[in-house]
């Protein structure tokens, strides 16, 4: 038996290497992005399993009627229909195999910024060499305390990179019940927020959006931070109140600001964030890398492989964890 693959609104980076390395007993279709509704909806008719890719029509999930399991290839999935899905009884995935490459993003903000590595290139172009150099404005990420928001899979990495690499003392706080074998395997040593923000030289965001997340870092928060900390957000730009993020950068109260994500993406060229001297912005990449590339498309084929065993996949967020019926091998 062949078993129908259906990979909806790919990125072109994983179409080759996730059909290159099909196994046996499986067949790929590819949708590409811009595909008409209608066609990808027929071709999600008779799907045994599918892959979704970001903004894929509520239409192609419900036309999907012989699917056992939809791998989202992505980490965040504020984007899927999960009332739909779960009303369907579909179990869904996410990927948790971003943590390594979103951490090492996240430590790199830091450092960027501790460092002040774009005024310091921005100096050479213009022929200053060490120009005023004033070393009381450069810092060492060494025994600073890291505060965590959100000891997720990121955040557990984050933890373990700042303290064993780098001789950090780590806080953090999650709206979640953190088991405490987890934060000491990190070390980190939970606290309330408003402690978390008063405390740390690095405030480093990692929560995903939701509804108790929803501007979780507002005017208040920023206030609470000393005027030497920096903040670093990897998570979901909504957690962060931009505005708010904006006011204080300008009147100097932070230190400096790494953002990876924004309220609206992508993020407008007149956002005051790219004009101000001590805020370094990348866009949304903090997950990319080839390595990353391969964990996922591995991640596929494991998943699929546990549903036709009858277990359970890894990174379920539907309601259903399991088929009902599993397939036959």
């Amino acid at each position: 038996m062949t078993y129908k693959v259906l990979f909806v609104n790919p990125l072109k980076d994983y179409i080759d290497r996730l059909v290159d390395s099909t196994p046996e007993g499986f067949s790929v279709t590819v949708m590409p992005a811009g595909a008409d509704v209608a066609d990808m909806c027929r071709e999600a008719a008779d799907a045994d399993f599918l892959i979704s890719g970001v903004n894929v029509p509520e239409e192609v999930f419900r036309a999907a009627k012989n699917v056992k399991f939809i791998q989202y290839m992505s980490s965040g999935y504020g984007q899927l229909p999960l009332n739909v899905l779960d009303e369907l009884g579909v179990p869904v995935a996410q990927m948790k195999t971003h943590s390594i490459s979103v951490a090492e993003h996240a430590v790199t903000l830091m450092l960027t910024l501790l460092r002040r590595i774009p005024a310091s290139m921005q100096l050479m172009r213009e022929g200053k060499w060490r120009h005023d150099l004033d070393e009381m404005s450069y810092s060492e990420l060494y025994n600073k305390t890291v505060g965590i928001v959100g000891l997720g899979n990121i955040g557990r990495w984050v933890g373990k990179v700042v303290h064993h690499g780098f001789g950090a003392n780590v806080v953090f706080y999650d709206n979640a019940e953190i088991p405490l074998t987890v934060s000491e395997l990190v070390p980190a040593c939970p606290v309330p927020l408003d402690e978390l923000m008063a405390v740390s030289d690095i405030v480093c965001v990692n929560v995903p959006l939701n509804a108790e997340s929803d501007k979780m870092i507002g005017r208040d928060e920023l206030a609470l931070m000393k005027r030497s900390a920096v903040l670093v957000n990897v998570g979901r730009g909504e957690v962060v109140d931009e505005g708010a993020l904006i006011e204080c950068l300008r009147e100097g109260r932070i230190a400096g600001a790494g953002l990876d994500v924004y309220e609206r993406e992508p993020l407008d060229t007149a956002s005051e964030l790219l004009n101000l001297e001590q805020v370094v912005c990348t866009p949304h990449m903090a997950g990319v890398g080839w390595e990353n590339v391969e964990r996922r498309i591995a991640t596929v084929w494991q998943n699929f492989n546990a549903v036709l065993h009858g277990d359970i996949p890894s990174g379920v967020v539907t309601v259903t964890k399991r088929t009902a019926s599993t397939l036959a091998v």
